[in-house]
């Protein structure tokens, strides 16, 4: 919702309260997703499951919505060991079109 609001809806529509307070949302997510995964390399159990690939699809996209990889270090091995596995695509790869496109 945050990328939308910050990206897409046209400008003179966004909320910059309600962009701050889903940003606030997102910053405690990943603080709970950046704990979890300090130690272990997946979401559950020892190798990728249905529960990495559902948490891990828009924190690829290249818009800003608040969110760096840097600020989260376990996050950001964990979405880089994700990208490594055999098969990964990007999202927009998997798309048609530009990401312009569908703006």
């Amino acid at each position: 919702m945050t990328r939308f609001l910050m990206n897409f809806l046209p400008e003179k529509h966004r909320n910059a309260d309600v962009i701050a307070f889903m940003q606030g949302r997102l910053k405690s997510a990943y603080a709970t997703l950046d704990s979890h995964l300090a130690g272990r390399d997946w979401i559950v159990g020892e190798g990728l499951s249905n529960a990495d690939l559902s948490c891990c699809g828009y924190l690829y996209y290249p818009e800003p919505f608040g969110f760096d990889r840097a600020d989260w270090p376990h996050i950001d091995a964990w979405l880089t060991r994700l990208s490594e596995t055999p098969g990964w695509q990007h999202p927009y790869d998997l798309m048609p079109g530009s990401p312009a496109d569908r703006a």
